[in-house]
This record gives structure tokens, C-alpha cells and sequence, in this order.
């Protein structure tokens, strides 16, 4: 069975963290913020409800997964259960730092799509690369669409 792909990763945004938790609550935005993002259905970030997301990544494959929203703590954190092509827990953090917010993310997710998991025994470190991509140009999106540019 191939290993979860484990992530865990935190920024510091120059902005407060009822800020920071006020631009992450537009969940209507995230499309604007992240192009990749190609389907986003959500109600919002509450607390039982299931977002339905499909992600196109560079390499030649999109990933459609739900994501359970479980636990949510306003302005502190999100913890979700995340099934589809993808499953396992993933985790949103926000706290304060001395340059403004901190946002933490982590997961534990293994590929359920059996054509995925049977490439990724070969092809893991471009599965590797491409959500590595993800979140490196997802980051730098939100900094520069969401938060006015505002380096942290």
C-alpha cells in the first residue's frame, strides 16, 4: 500500500489573525485566489458541512475529493475529514505571531483512486512535485490576490 502523502507547514501573514480568519472565511473566493481549484462547492466554513472540490494539478491529472468540515473553532482552526480520490485528515490552524497570523496546515492523506495509487509506486515524486506546486503557487496567490500582496 503506497504512504500517505503527510504535510505539515506553517506561514506568517502580515496581517492580524482576525483578519487572516475573516479573508479565509470567503470560501466564494477561493476560485479567484486559487485557478488550480477547478470545482469549489462549499456552505461556508461550517461547522458538519462537506465541500466538494476537484483540483487540477500540472501534471496530467485532477483530484476529486469531499472535504468534511468536523471541527470548526472560529479564528482558531478547521479540522476536516477529507474522502474522494484523496482521504484522511487534514487540519487549518490560526494563531497569533509576533509579524501578525500564523496559519499552520496539516495532512495525512492517502490516494484512494485506484489508477493513482497504482502510479503513484512509480510516479510518487511527481505526484510529490505537483503538490508541492499546489501549495507553493497557492500560497503565493493567496499573499498576492487575498491579502493585497502584503508579505509576511
Amino acid at each position: 500500500m503506497p504512504k500517505p502523502f503527510s504535510f505539515d507547514q506553517a506561514w506568517v501573514f502580515a496581517v492580524s489573525p482576525a483578519d487572516l480568519w475573516a479573508v479565509l472565511s470567503q470560501t466564494d473566493r477561493f476560485q479567484v485566489w486559487w485557478p488550480w481549484l477547478r470545482t469549489f462547492d462549499s456552505e461556508g466554513l461550517v461547522e458538519g458541512t462537506t465541500a466538494q472540490c476537484v483540483v487540477r494539478a500540472p501534471v496530467p491529472y485532477s483530484l476529486s475529493f469531499q472535504v468534511a468540515l468536523v471541527t470548526v473553532e472560529p479564528g482558531l482552526l478547521v479540522d476536516t475529514k477529507v474522502s474522494g480520490d484523496l482521504e484522511g485528515p487534514a487540519r487549518l490552524e490560526v494563531a497569533a505571531h509576533a509579524h501578525g497570523a500564523e496559519a499552520r496546515l496539516s495532512w495525512d492523506l492517502e490516494l484512494r483512486d485506484p489508477l493513482l495509487r497504482a502510479g503513484s509506486r512509480a510516479a510518487r515524486p511527481v505526484m510529490e512535485w505537483g503538490h508541492n506546486w499546489i501549495i507553493d503557487s497557492g500560497v503565493r496567490q493567496f499573499r498576492r490576490v487575498a491579502l493585497g500582496d502584503r508579505p509576511g
